[in-house]
């Protein structure tokens, strides 16, 4: 039971409704000059205003002993109160303090000073990072999120770094309108050791974030997606490290200690800008050296790391480097396991890179993925070639790409969608479309999808219809 109401508290926090994002309201400020005071006195002011305050209180103090992270147990204590899973759900500690911070009146929101210098406090003592963070509530408010559009979260915001908590039906489940956030987070704090949910990672952003929307998809089944990126803040609710680091800075992963002499040594001895590591054992740790001494200081132009054991946290270490290299245009990562997250990393700077050509095949990549390099493809300009041969792309997956390249994408011309087998007839009309629609692709591989040899002579037709283009079919020449 206790179980059950800590899940349904956590998805609550993680689907709640955002509020509107306002500019009007004026930025949080006041409560730093408070004076650090002990938990149970931060909150007598909320008496009137949070019903059963002090036996909240009480409640996480019996939870909070001996913190981790050089937390007081009152600085601890104020962030797992903020997390204590209560019903009715509307009368917990978190509701009442996010709808207060929300409200254009805020009037109340004095009351609640002494406590916000206490948990932001701790709060501060947390490191930050950049990561890609997720959120979701059960509408569809895309229209309110036009490309480029900046705009501010006045509550504290509750995430997680997993995009699949979201899908569970304890959170938005998988029917009914739905938005996930994918969020380009640089100030998130990783509350899990101070939760009272401590079996989920739950990363906090303080009142006040201010975000710029990169795009947004139409994932289908009423799933859409917004992707945000956070951007420096002067309203922000101040924590002594909140300043914002330089977007994706290109050395931000520290790993001087760390040393793989076999690995400095191949790209030591490397006389060329193409940089073969394809069969290396690799780990993430190596992505470091792979990025500093590779990307970095060699300025290779083709950097090959098929076969190496590259993991999605792997690709989100080396993002950190391609985002601003001038010289990487080929970059093969093929037979690896990044899957869709890792697909996530890469498109959020891809963009910014001078990346031409891309090898991403086996990969255990699916639609969700196909939907992320989709959204990637509506602004790219550079990229001529992308292989996602031998993943697990279906009809929905081509269906996005596909409507991507035919508006707007001048850029791609050879597409490898071959040996993904969950490509059936279904996706003819959708194929067709592409092949006579998009004048820049040159050069599509359909072999080895579930296409019939009907199907197959009716996309040859449409081939055929565009002088020179290129198509490869398993059963029809």
């Amino acid at each position: 039971m206790v179980s059950e109401l800590s899940d349904k508290s956590y998805a609550f926090r993680l689907c709640d409704s955002l509020g509107k994002s306002l500019t009007s309201i004026s930025p949080i400020h006041g409560y730093e000059k408070f004076p650090l005071v002990s938990l149970e006195k931060a909150v007598e002011s909320l008496e009137w205003i949070v019903p059963r305050v002090q036996h909240m209180v009480h409640t996480v103090r019996f939870n909070c002993k001996n913190p981790p992270d050089n937390l007081t147990p009152d600085e601890s204590a104020a962030i797992m109160l903020y997390t204590l899973p209560w019903q009715p759900e509307k009368e917990s500690f978190y509701s009442i303090l996010n709808s207060t911070l929300r409200a254009e009146d805020q009037t109340n929101l004095k009351s609640w000073f002494w406590y916000l210098k206490l948990s932001t406090t701790a709060l501060s003592k947390l490191p930050s990072q950049r990561q890609f963070l997720y959120r979701g509530i059960k509408k569809n408010p895309i229209g309110d999120y036009p490309q480029g559009k900046t705009f501010f979260w006045w509550s504290f915001t509750s995430c997680t770094d997993s995009i699949d908590v979201l899908k569970s039906e304890l959170f938005l489940g998988k029917t009914g309108k739905r938005t996930i956030f994918t969020i380009d987070a640089c100030t998130g704090k990783d509350i899990q050791k101070h939760s009272m949910v401590k079996t989920e990672n739950e990363v906090l952003l303080l009142p006040g974030c201010q975000f710029r929307v990169i795009g947004t998809l139409d994932v289908g089944n009423d799933l859409n997606m917004i992707q945000i990126q956070e951007i420096d803040s002067q309203c922000a609710v101040s924590t002594s490290n909140k300043t914002l680091p330089p977007s994706l800075p290109i050395k931000a992963h520290n790993f001087q200690s760390y040393h793989n002499v076999t690995l400095e040594q191949i790209i030591q001895n490397c006389q060329s800008r193409k940089l073969n590591l394809s069969g290396q054992q690799l780990n993430d740790e190596d992505m470091g050296i792979v990025s500093n001494q590779g990307i970095i200081d060699k300025q290779c132009k083709i950097l090959d790391l098929m076969s190496t054991e590259l993991t999605p946290r792997g690709v989100s270490i080396l993002s950190d480097a391609i985002y601003n290299s001038q010289y990487l245009e080929e970059l093969n990562i093929s037979h690896n396991n990044i899957s869709d997250s890792g697909v996530k990393h890469l498109v959020s700077v891809i963009n910014s890179s001078a990346l031409k050509r891309i090898d991403l095949s086996e990969n255990d990549i699916s639609d969700e993925g196909a939907g992320y390099l989709a959204e990637m493809f509506r602004t790219n300009v550079k990229l001529v070639q992308l292989s996602l041969a031998e993943n697990r792309i279906g009809n929905t997956g081509v269906k996005v790409l596909a409507d991507a390249l035919n508006h707007g994408n001048v850029a791609l011309e050879v597409l490898n969608l071959s040996a993904n087998t969950d490509i059936n007839d279904d996706s003819i009309d959708t194929l067709v479309d592409m092949i006579k629609q998009n004048q820049s692709l040159k050069k599509l591989d359909l072999r080895h999808c579930d296409l019939t040899e009907d199907c197959e002579r009716e996309l040859q037709t449409a081939a055929k219809s565009r002088k020179k283009f290129q198509l490869w079919l398993s059963h029809v020449m």
